[in-house]
C-alpha cells in the first residue's frame, strides 16, 4: 500500500488551490471527476430559465471549454449500464423532467436525480445556486426550453431529432459534437446577485460543500489500512479515468465475487483490505494528475515519475535532447563532442539537483492493462527512491549509455519533417524499434520498454537478446532506408556500448567506471572486431570518396551492401570488397600522399597490417563491437573533414586581410 501513500502524499502537498481546479489536467478536489458537456443552461436566482447554448467542444484548443469538473458519487463515477446519476450535471436522461415524453423508448433517471439532489438542498450543505437548479428541473421543461432556444430539434413525431437532415452548411453545432442529441450533457449557470461567476461547475463553495455533504452522508464506515484511521467513510469502488478521459480500467478492484479474488481466502472484499473514501479518492486523483502532466505514454502503457512536493524531475523515459530540452544540431553541423555533451549533461542535472536531495522522494509507477481500457489496470513497475538516488541512476544510463551520432526527427516551422542529431542515450521506444523495426507491435514495444526500465531505474545490466537483437538490425542497412539505417546503428552502438563496460565494471558507482569502449575512435584498441568494424569504414569512405570525384550521384557502397555477409565471413568478404576498391583508389593514386584518398588508403593499409600480425584476419564471425569501431571511424573521418574546413577558412580570412 505504501504506492497509495506516496500519492496521498503528493496529494496533500500539492492541493493548494485544488478547488479551483479548471482543467482536465489540474488536480481534482475528493469527489469530483472530469466530463465534456455539449449544452449549456443559464438560471436566474429563482430557477428561471433565461438562455441556453451549445457548448464547443473543440479538443484542439489549448484549453477546451467544454471540459466541466462536476461532483461525483462512486455509484455515479462507475456507472456502466445501470441508471445512477451525478448529483448535479449530467445527461439530458437524467436531468431533463421531461426526457420521457421526447424520447419514450428510453429509460429516464429523472426521478432518482431530482431525490438525490432534493437531499443534497435538505441538508446542512447546502448553496443557493444548487437550489436553482433544484428550482428548475423540477419544473420539467427543459427540453421543451431547450427546443425553443434551437439548441435541440424536434422531429416530426415530436420526439428529438437525433441526425441532421439538412445540408452541411446549415448543420448545427450540436449535430457537429461526437455524441447524439438525446445523450448531450448539461452544466448549468445561475446568475445571482453578489456571485460574480455565474459558472456552477467553477464555484469553490459549491465544490466545497458537496464533499461535506457527500462524506457526512457515506454509507460505509471503517478502518482505512493506509491511512491507520477508524471510523472513516470506507470506499467500496475505485474512480477509473487515470489514463485518459475514456479509461474505465481500475488499479483497485474487489467485485469479482464470483471469479478467482476470494476464492479460499476471503468471504467478503473487506477481510482483504479497506480504505477510505478519501485516501482512495486522493490517490486516484493525483495519479490521474500526475499522467497527464508528465507521464509518458506507449500505448495504453503509462510510465510516470514525480516527487510528493512535485519537484521538477528529469524525464524518465525520454532520450538525451529530453533531458536538457533543447534541440541540437542539424545533420550537416559540426560533431558533438564529448565536452559539449558533459557540460549540458552536468548542468541539466544539476538543476534538478537544487530541489532534490536525500530529503526529497521520488516513486517509479509504470501501469499497463491487458484489456485496453477497460477491466484492471497492474502496476507494472514500482521503486521508491531518495530525490539524490533518482538522479544519480539517470545520469548513469544517460552517461553510460550515450553514443554519437544520435538521431531524432522534428518537425520545422514549414511542417516539414527533418532530423537532428546528437550526443546522449536514446530513448526506450527508440531501442525497441532499433532492435526490432519500426513496424513493431504495440505489445512487444511495451513490453521492451518494460525491460528496459530496470535498467535505467535500478542500473541493471541491458538484456543480451535486446543488444543481439539490435546490432543485427544494424548490420543490414541493405534493408532499410538511410535514415532508419542511421539511427538504428547509432542505437545499437550505444546499447554495446553500454553492455561492453557494464560487464567490466560490476554496476560500480559512476565516480568509478571504467569507460573501456569509448565513443571516440580509439588508436590503442586492438580487439579483432573493432579492427575490422574500422577497415569497414575505410572501404566505405574510400568508395564514397571516389564516387564524389567522380561526380557521381550518392549511392549506397559495397561496404554497406555487404555489411551483414562481412560480419559472418570477415576474411573472405574483405577480399571481394578489395577488389571492387581498386577501381575507385586508382582514381587518386596519381596524387600526393597528402591528397584524402592516399591517407584514406594508408589508414586502411595500417588496420590490415594490424589485423594481420596479430592474427585476427580469419574467417571467424564478428562480435557486435565491430560496429563501434566501424561507426568511430566514421566519426573520425568526420572531425577530420570539419578540421580541414575550419583551417581552410582561417587561411582564406588571413589571405584576405593581407595589405596590397
Amino acid at each position: 500500500m505504501s504506492w497509495i501513500s506516496r500519492l496521498c502524499e503528493t496529494y496533500d502537498n500539492c492541493s493548494t488551490g485544488v478547488l479551483k481546479a479548471g482543467t482536465e489536467k489540474d488536480l481534482l478536489p475528493v469527489g469530483h471527476t472530469t466530463q465534456y458537456a455539449q449544452i449549456e443552461i443559464v438560471l436566474d436566482a429563482d430557477g428561471n430559465f433565461l438562455s441556453a447554448r451549445v457548448v464547443d467542444n473543440d479538443k484542439g484548443q489549448d484549453e477546451n471549454e467544454a471540459v466541466t469538473i462536476i461532483p461525483c458519487t462512486e455509484d455515479s463515477a462507475n456507472r456502466t449500464s445501470g441508471l445512477e446519476p451525478h448529483p448535479l450535471f449530467d445527461k439530458l436522461q437524467y436531468v431533463a423532467g421531461d426526457y420521457a415524453a421526447y424520447v419514450p423508448d428510453k429509460a429516464s433517471g429523472f426521478d432518482e436525480y431530482k431525490k438525490n439532489l432534493q437531499q443534497w438542498c435538505d441538508s446542512p450543505y447546502s448553496h443557493p445556486m444548487i437550489q436553482a437548479v433544484l428550482s428548475y428541473v423540477v419544473k420539467r421543461t427543459m427540453i421543451a426550453d431547450l427546443a425553443s432556444e434551437k439548441v435541440l430539434y424536434l422531429s416530426e413525431s415530436g420526439g428529438i431529432l437525433e441526425k441532421w437532415i439538412g445540408t452541411d452548411e446549415e448543420r448545427p453545432l450540436l449535430f457537429q459534437q461526437s455524441v447524439s442529441p438525446g445523450d448531450a450533457f448539461v452544466r448549468f449557470c445561475v446568475e445571482i446577485p453578489g456571485i460574480p461567476d455565474s459558472r456552477v461547475w467553477m464555484n469553490e463553495e459549491v465544490r466545497e460543500r458537496f464533499i461535506a455533504y457527500y462524506t457526512y452522508a457515506f454509507p460505509n464506515t471503517g478502518t482505512c489500512y493506509v491511512t491507520g484511521k477508524t471510523d472513516v467513510p470506507v470506499s467500496r469502488k475505485s474512480a477509473g479515468k487515470i489514463r485518459n478521459a475514456g479509461d474505465r480500467a481500475k488499479i483497485i478492484s474487489s467485485n469479482d465475487d464470483k471469479g478467482f479474488t476470494f476464492r479460499g481466502r476471503f468471504a467478503s472484499p473487506d477481510q482483504a483490505v479497506t480504505l477510505s473514501y478519501e485516501a482512495s479518492q486522493k490517490s486516484v486523483n493525483a495519479l490521474k494528475w500526475l499522467v497527464a502532466k508528465q507521464g509518458y505514454r506507449n500505448g495504453d502503457q503509462v510510465v510516470v515519475a514525480w516527487g510528493t512536493r512535485d519537484e521538477p524531475l528529469p524525464p524518465i523515459c525520454g532520450d538525451g535532447v529530453d533531458l536538457w530540452g533543447e534541440q541540437l544540431s542539424a545533420p550537416d553541423a559540426a560533431p558533438d563532442t564529448r565536452e559539449e555533451f558533459a557540460s549540458r549533461l552536468n548542468k541539466a542535472i544539476a538543476g534538478y539537483s537544487a530541489e532534490l536531495d536525500d530529503n526529497s522522494n521520488v516513486t517509479v509507477i509504470g501501469l499497463d492493462s491487458t484489456n485496453g481500457l477497460q477491466g484492471r489496470l497492474s502496476l507494472t513497475f514500482y521503486r521508491e527512491l531518495t530525490g539524490s538516488e533518482f538522479l544519480q541512476r539517470i545520469l548513469r544510463w544517460h552517461t553510460t549509455c550515450a553514443w554519437y551520432p544520435l538521431f531524432r526527427s522534428y518537425r520545422d516551422t514549414d511542417g516539414k519533417n527533418k532530423w537532428i542529431r546528437f550526443r546522449g542515450a536514446p530513448s526506450p521506444v527508440d531501442i525497441a524499434a532499433a532492435a526490432y523495426g519500426s513496424g513493431l507491435n504495440d505489445k512487444l514495444k511495451k513490453a521492451t520498454v518494460e525491460r528496459l526500465l530496470p535498467c535505467i531505474v535500478d542500473g541493471k545490466p541491458l538484456p543480451r537478446d535486446l543488444v543481439e537483437a539490435a546490432s543485427m538490425r544494424a548490420s543490414r542497412p541493405f534493408a532499410m532506408e538511410r535514415w532508419e539505417f542511421n539511427r538504428t546503428l547509432g542505437i545499437a552502438c550505444a546499447l554495446i556500448r553500454k553492455y561492453c563496460n557494464d560487464k567490466m565494471n560490476d554496476r560500480t558507482s559512476l565516480k568509478e567506471y571504467r569507460e573501456v569502449w569509448s565513443v571516440e575512435l580509439d588508436l590503442t584498441n586492438t580487439d579483432r572486431s573493432y579492427l575490422f568494424g574500422r577497415l569497414l569504414a575505410y572501404a566505405r569512405k574510400i568508395e564514397e570518396y571516389s564516387l564524389y570525384l567522380g561526380g557521381a550521384d550518392a549511392r549506397q557502397t559495397n561496404a554497406e551492401r555487404f555489411m551483414l555477409q562481412f560480419r559472418k565471413r570477415p576474411d573472405k568478404t574483405w577480399d571481394q570488397l578489395y577488389q571492387k576498391l581498386l577501381p575507385y583508389m586508382s582514381r587518386f593514386r596519381t596524387k600526393g600522399p597528402e591528397f584524402f584518398g592516399n591517407r584514406y588508403e594508408a589508414g586502411m593499409n595500417s588496420v590490415m597490417d594490424g589485423l594481420r600480425s596479430s592474427g585476427g584476419f580469419t574467417s571467424e564471425s564478428l562480435d557486435p563491437m565491430y560496429l563501434l569501431g566501424y561507426q568511430s571511424q566514421l566519426n573520425q573521418f568526420e572531425v577530420e573533414y570539419q578540421m580541414m574546413k575550419a583551417k581552410k577558412a582561417e587561411n582564406a580570412k588571413s589571405a584576405g586581410e593581407l595589405p596590397l
